[in-house]
């Protein structure tokens, strides 16, 4: 069987669902008393792309320089997130948030954040190596 019949013959839908899985921020769980999950998922892959750009450092000469690791971490977290108690105005007011972003900032510390991205680039794709490669080439 060769690869175009190897397509045809795959259901479609599977093929092109994206990855989900749960991920418990232990900290909060034990603050809040009940397990505190993350419903985690692949973010589309132009998507990535626009936000390992927007994360992207440039000098005086519109040169670029690095990358902001902060803020690619947190862009994941915002797309790659899909609870939506997130959203919810009533949480954001208690928490003097004005919009996700915000509240991801206030909720989760820093090294929460960096595990919940590495979570969300391995469902897009990235994992181990190959991410921490990726960061880097977005650096450079």
């Amino acid at each position: 069987m060769n690869l175009a019949e190897a397509l045809l013959a795959a259901d479609a839908g599977k093929v092109m669902k994206k990855a989900t899985k749960d991920f418990e921020v232990k900290r909060l769980s034990g603050i809040i008393g009940e397990p505190f999950l993350l419903h985690l998922c692949q973010i589309p892959s132009r998507r990535v792309r626009e936000i390992q750009d927007g994360a992207v450092k440039f000098d005086r000469n519109n040169k670029p320089v690095g990358a902001d690791t902060y803020k690619l971490q947190i862009m994941l977290l915002v797309d790659g997130i899909t609870n939506k108690d997130f959203d919810n105005r009533e949480v954001l007011k208690h928490y003097g948030a004005g919009t996700r972003k915000d509240l991801f900032e206030k909720l989760f510390n820093a090294g929460e954040i960096a595990d919940i991205a590495e979570q969300i680039t391995e469902l897009c794709g990235f994992g181990g190596e190959q991410g921490a490669a990726k960061v880097e080439e977005v650096k450079n």
